[in-house]
């Protein structure tokens, strides 16, 4: 995981045949309650595992509970997961990583940082019914998204991801 945790002996990763087992929990480390770059790239980890968590297990509580109600396309993402999970379906893969790029930890104005960063997928595969519905091949890019995050009462929030301009 990126936030550094252990994976149980006895996790499985979800297959064609079955969902993940013995799935780790994400834990928010202490870094990234902190209003600092190293704090903001800690809480960009510990989203991302939560992300992961939440195709491994449908729950989405926890991505829900660090990204803002405003990110629609977040909101749709987490429904999808919780309506494949209620059908007993599952995911597999899903696995994102987000690196804030070198000197642009920068506030704007307005409070919010948007940072440039490199996003890395593992790709995801859904499995409906026992069948390969969909997949997203995995893929890596330096060149097209801002994370947006804001930093208030101690708490980073994620606010969305946007493609950066040229």
């Amino acid at each position: 995981m990126a936030t550094g945790q252990e994976f149980p002996d006895d996790f499985e990763p979800a297959t064609l045949e079955h969902p993940a087992r013995n799935v780790p929990k994400p834990v928010m480390p202490e870094e990234a309650k902190q209003e600092t770059e190293a704090g903001a790239q800690a809480f960009l980890d510990y989203r991302t595992d939560a992300v992961w968590y939440a195709f491994q297990t449908g729950d989405t509580s926890l991505v829900r509970a660090v990204t803002s109600n405003t990110c629609e396309r977040c909101l749709d993402q987490f429904n999808r997961i919780d309506n494949i999970y209620s059908n007993d379906d599952w995911i597999a893969g899903g696995y994102e990583k987000a690196t804030i790029l070198p000197d642009s930890f920068l506030k704007a104005p307005d409070g919010i940082y948007s940072v440039p960063v490199n996003l890395e997928s593992s790709g995801v595969k859904t499995v409906e019914g026992g069948e390969l519905t969909s997949q997203q091949h995995p893929f890596e890019t330096d060149e097209g998204f801002n994370g947006n995050i804001d930093f208030r009462d101690g708490l980073w929030m994620y606010i969305t991801a946007s493609p950066r301009s040229s």
